[in-house]
């Protein structure tokens, strides 16, 4: 019975003594290696503003900084989603002006139009959010390529 017991338990006490003796990854980084990766290589989004390292860059200095392909595809999306909101907020400014003007002779289109560059804000606000949601998400999924390699 002992024997038995024996053999049963022996590869899951092999295995149990591998997993935690053995690093999980050759590549490991030692800890101030990690530090120094983290506070000169990775990027951190604040609004509008970028900084990697101590050096501040822009929306448009992001392009350079994405390698894989899933984030590029992420950074092609939000920079679509930033073209779609300068669109949306150009237009309806361009209605609401006009809407002013006309106004006077025109109450009927001066309401349709104040109405569609409402319509239209509501739309640039839209597009805003889901550009920066997804320029976090490449710039997150980057800095994890970054510290840990690419998964």
């Amino acid at each position: 019975m002992n024997k038995n017991l024996f053999r049963s338990t022996f590869p899951v006490a092999l295995i149990l003594f591998l997993v935690c003796c053995i690093p999980f990854n050759a590549n490991s980084q030692t800890k101030g290696e990690l530090l120094r990766t983290y506070n000169n290589e990775t990027i951190h989004s604040f609004g509008k503003t970028y900084i990697k390292g101590s050096k501040q860059i822009n929306f448009s200095d992001l392009k350079t900084e994405f390698n894989s392909g899933i984030t590029k595809d992420l950074y092609k999306k939000a920079k679509g989603n930033l073209f779609l909101k300068n669109v949306f907020g150009l237009t309806s400014l361009a209605a609401l002006i006009t809407a002013a003007v006309v106004r006077k002779n025109n109450s009927g289109a001066a309401m349709a139009l104040s109405g569609l560059g409402i319509g239209l804000n509501f739309g640039t606000s839209h597009f805003s959010k889901r550009s920066a949601e997804l320029t976090d998400q490449a710039i997150w999924l980057r800095n994890k390529e970054i510290l840990f390699g690419v998964q």
